[in-house]
């Protein structure tokens, strides 16, 4: 018999939280094994209820919201992936998230194919994120090095000291950036669009996951410190 993987749920609209368990259930070998309506719920039954495999997260929960939700998690290091819903797109709040540790998001909008893709992006490769489906970066954990290494062998010392940047929590505008790296703001654009082209990069907050995702960070502040 196969082993379903449990995911606690974290939605305040009962009917939508209703409806993404049946879709959920639907899916594959996947079970919500805990439900609640808000964060402070789940921070007082959390020592009561068995681990889980993942947390679907609804951003805007009342009393704690999501954000905040993240941040007690890893507070306490709890390690559980967690997925994102949201109605928010701006990009600045989504790089926010991941630089949390969140492992994808999905917009509350989605519908059955992408929450099966999100689901099964998670629990194979560690993230999912739209712009994933095209990149073909479908590495395991035993393979990120190789990856990382290939990776770095495509950019040049300028491109690698642009994405430190990007990926620096100080949340730099690329205005800012080409301020500190003391060149124009069309430099850093072309930096960008190198970037961009050699892996497949849509959006500034692909670029911050693809980092994330293949431990680029820790390379380029030993190089650029």
């Amino acid at each position: 018999m196969e082993v379903k993987k449990k995911i606690i749920l974290l939605e305040d609209h009962v009917m939508i939280r209703t409806g993404i368990k049946e879709l959920i259930e639907k899916i594959g070998p996947y079970k919500i094994s805990d439900e609640f309506s808000n964060g402070v719920h789940f921070f007082a039954a959390l020592n009561n209820i068995d681990s889980a495999d993942l947390i679907i997260l609804d951003l805007n929960l009342p009393s704690m919201n999501g954000e905040k939700v993240i941040e007690k998690l890893n507070e306490i290091k709890n390690k559980t992936p967690i997925l994102i819903l949201t109605v928010n797109e701006d990009e600045k709040a989504i790089v926010r998230l991941f630089r949390l540790g969140v492992r994808g998001y999905l917009k509350k909008n989605s519908g059955f194919e992408e929450l099966e893709r999100a689901l099964k992006e998670v629990f194979e490769t560690g993230y999912f994120h739209n712009e994933f489906l095209s990149l073909s970066l479908q590495a395991r954990v035993d393979d990120i090095k190789s990856e990382q290494e290939r990776i770095l062998e495509k950019l040049t010392d300028r491109e690698q000291e642009f994405m430190k940047y990007v990926c620096n929590d100080n949340e730099y505008t690329y205005e800012q950036i080409a301020e500190l790296m003391h060149v124009q703001p069309r430099t850093v654009d072309g930096y960008r669009e190198s970037i961009f082209d050699k892996f497949g990069i849509k959006s500034k907050t692909g670029l911050v996951l693809f980092i994330l995702r293949y431990k680029l960070y820790d390379s380029f502040y030993s190089s650029f410190n």
